[in-house]
């Protein structure tokens, strides 16, 4: 009973030792920023994590699952999806778009 304690004790004053993390990065055009308002969306195999960029291009949001995801962008038309994974701990991505044949890919920098 002690052990069942101290272990729930332990998930509600540090719940990052139980769930998934920060997931933030940039996204860019060529050597340009994308700007503000461009959605971004990481989806996990329950549910779909959506945010939109700052002025900047850049994007950042809490993931609670930990393991593999798919971030999706939608920049003038949605992007092909790319495999990301979401950890204990924050991780960065930073995407660059490339337009080729009228479709828009994702690639990370």
């Amino acid at each position: 009973m002690k052990r069942v304690t101290m272990f729930l004790l332990l998930i509600m004053l540090f719940p990052s030792l139980a769930f998934g993390g920060e997931i933030y990065g940039s996204i860019t055009e060529g050597k340009r920023s994308v700007g503000a308002g461009v959605r971004v969306e990481i989806i996990t195999a329950s549910k779909t994590y959506p945010t939109e960029t700052d002025r900047y291009g850049s994007y950042r949001l809490y993931v609670p699952e930990k393991g593999a995801c798919t971030l999706k962008v939608h920049y003038r038309q949605p992007s092909q999806p790319i495999k990301v994974y979401s950890y204990e701990g924050s991780v960065r991505y930073d995407l660059v778009l490339e337009k080729r044949d009228g479709h828009y890919s994702l690639r990370m920098e």
